[in-house]
């Protein structure tokens, strides 16, 4: 686990810069790993959020980076709320100890379930991407040290699924990259993988994403994909 002394950030591109610079200080074999063999590095951004952060920290380091499209699967009756999440290639992680709560039908699970499908389906479309394209998952991560890039962690379900998902693909390690999250989060996290890097570690009850940046707003889709089309990072970068 890697923390470092917190001053609020600018911007979601500067989280990422200075996670970079956090990793070159405080994990050199990592650093030097990257430097010398580039071509078994690979980053995937958490959209929305995740992808200004991934722009800063790969322009640090000129590594290249790809989406992962995890959606939340909403609880009919209260679609602010979600009992579990799914990733871009399809692996579900249920939230059993909420869902054995909620007393839904299983036909109402799987009707949430499928329309979650549907939303990552034209969420890939809308970046230009197919969904036979989750096929080059594999040759991305599979033996590759993968790091995973948000914008934050809360309460870290979205960065388990996103976890599970690429478990699936035998990376060599992965690492989690955060600007801000609890310190309970970051603890979950770490026992699934092999490092987190989070320059803003919380030992707070209440916790916001939020309140590590001086400036925080939603990203919108569009703005996303603004910065897909210019970056020089993003694995289909100059996109049309």
């Amino acid at each position: 686990m890697i923390r470092m002394t917190f001053e609020k950030y600018k911007s979601r591109f500067q989280a990422g810069t200075r996670l970079a610079s956090l990793l070159e200080n405080n994990n050199p074999k990592l650093y030097e790993r990257i430097q010398k063999r580039r071509e078994k590095i690979f980053c995937f951004a958490i959209p929305n959020g995740g992808v200004p952060v991934s722009e800063g920290f790969c322009s640090v380091l000129s590594l290249k980076y790809d989406l992962l499209i995890l959606r939340k699967i909403k609880i009919p009756y209260n679609p602010e709320a979600g009992f579990g999440s799914i990733t871009t290639d399809g692996s579900l992680l249920l939230n059993e100890t909420l869902l054995s709560k909620l007393n839904l039908s299983q036909k109402e699970i799987e009707n949430s379930i499928e329309t979650t499908k549907k939303e990552i389906r034209e969420r890939l479309r809308y970046y230009g991407k197919s969904d036979i394209e989750v096929q080059s998952y594999s040759n991305r991560i599979l033996d590759k040290y993968i790091f995973l890039i948000d914008d934050g962690l809360a309460s870290g379900f979205t960065m388990l699924a996103a976890i599970k998902m690429v478990r699936n693909y035998n990376p060599q390690k992965i690492i989690v990259l955060a600007p801000t999250a609890p310190f309970r989060t970051v603890q979950k996290i770490q026992e699934k993988v092999d490092t987190v890097i989070c320059a803003n570690i919380k030992r707070t009850i209440r916790f916001a994403v939020a309140q590590a940046y001086k400036n925080w707003y939603d990203l919108t889709e569009k703005e996303v994909l603004e910065i897909l089309q210019k970056s020089d990072y993003f694995i289909e970068s100059k996109m049309n």
